[in-house]
């Protein structure tokens, strides 16, 4: 028994390094795709390099953690992690304003292969974030393996406020498999800030200018179709093969190329992009509306008894997802609110200085009066009258 209560106790104190280093990152992106081959490590990189050139301050997290390419693709594979003064070990220093980390410089060497179950990835992980000083950031890039399987699932769980980037390219069985994407992102409750179509076109090596070899526009026709923003194309550029090889991102070695214009064209549009989010909040476009329920159909009143919250995801007017979570025993309400995301919760009359104290973290309290209530029916009374 009291080995089970040591364990717990250690994760605890691991979930609370994660939360108090997530609290010095403004943005956080992972860039996920669908399936592989789509370049979604190089669009990672060049994206984190573009900004750090905009001077942000970026890190950089390399979670393909079966076959890691962030080292080799900014020819730093000879860098090793710095050691803090207080002992911890801080991410390493590619540049005045960007920061990475992989699994690779804590491999015994570079042909190691990891073989790890979901657990042992799930720990990785969070340690990555949590064990490492990563400092205050603007942004964190996080270059997720292909897929919705154990990575993707635990960014969103230990990192609720992350945006998915989604990577494509234009044909259509990459296009079906970011549909999946997008449906993991709504079934995890994490907003899409847009998706990215690589290999869109190609330039070619002796003229340099774009040739319709392959197909485009597919990722931005499918981005319109599912009403998420379309952040740009990225054409298929021999250079980017050989920048990937030799170490040197493509919008630092060509920064005057077509490639590179198309990626600052990308930045610009993920920068703007992350301020609407933040704005959509703040003007209540965007609300993720927490409320207490005894059952899954009946909303509890008496908030100290709650342990079930009925969570729904409203984007204009529209509730996009419902979920039901459990909140941990004894957990306090405005960390477990702070820990899911919640830019709202209901609660009945009364409880001035528990609404308070949500209000000053930044959580808005809608009051409900009355006992008899249905959480869909309150949703859709919060709605109308808005829409009103």
């Amino acid at each position: 028994m009291q080995v089970g209560k040591g364990k717990s106790a250690i994760l605890d104190q691991q979930d609370k390094r994660v939360r108090e280093q997530l609290s010095k990152i403004k943005h956080k992106i992972m860039v996920m795709s669908g399936k592989g081959g789509v370049g979604k490590s190089t669009i990672a990189v060049n994206i984190a390099v573009g900004l750090s050139l905009q001077d942000f301050m970026v890190g950089l997290l390399d979670l393909d953690l079966h076959g890691p390419s962030i080292p080799q693709m900014l020819g730093a594979r000879d860098l090793k992690l710095s050691r803090r003064p207080d002992g911890r070990l801080g991410a390493i220093k590619y540049s005045p304003n960007l920061k990475f980390l992989s699994i690779e410089p804590l491999l015994p060497s570079e042909d190691s292969a990891v073989i790890w179950r979901g657990p042992i990835k799930i720990s990785a992980i969070k340690q990555f974030i949590g064990d490492i000083d990563w400092g205050e950031l603007d942004y964190l890039v996080i270059d997720a393996p292909p897929g919705t399987g154990d990575e993707p699932l635990t960014i969103a769980k230990t990192i609720p406020d992350a945006y998915a980037l989604i990577v494509t390219t234009p044909q259509e069985v990459s296009l079906i498999d970011v549909k999946k994407s997008i449906r993991f992102c709504q079934k995890v409750k994490m907003r899409i800030l847009g998706i990215v179509e690589n290999m869109s076109g190609f330039i070619c090596p002796h003229c340099g200018k774009p040739v319709d070899l392959f197909k485009r526009g597919g990722g931005q026709r499918l981005a319109e179709e599912m009403g998420i923003r379309f952040l740009g194309k990225i054409p298929v550029d021999p250079r980017i093969v050989d920048t990937g090889d030799r170490g040197k991102p493509l919008v630092g070695a060509y920064p005057e190329s077509i490639t590179a214009e198309a990626f600052d064209n990308l930045i610009r549009n993920i920068i703007t992009a992350t301020q609407e989010m933040v704005k959509e909040v703040e003007e209540e476009k965007y609300m993720r509306v927490a409320i207490p329920v005894s059952s899954p159909n009946k909303f509890q009143p008496e908030v100290e008894k709650a342990e079930l919250y009925a969570l729904y995801d409203v984007e204009n007017g529209k509730v996009l997802v419902k979920d039901v979570v459990k909140k941990v025993q004894d957990q306090d309400l405005v960390d477990f609110l702070k820990e899911q995301v919640a830019t709202h919760v209901c609660l009945s009359e009364g409880l001035a200085s528990l609404k308070e104290k949500l209000m000053q973290e930044g959580i808005k309290v809608i009051t409900i009066s009355g006992n008899e209530h249905n959480p869909d029916n309150i949703i859709q009374d919060i709605l109308s009258k808005k829409n009103g």
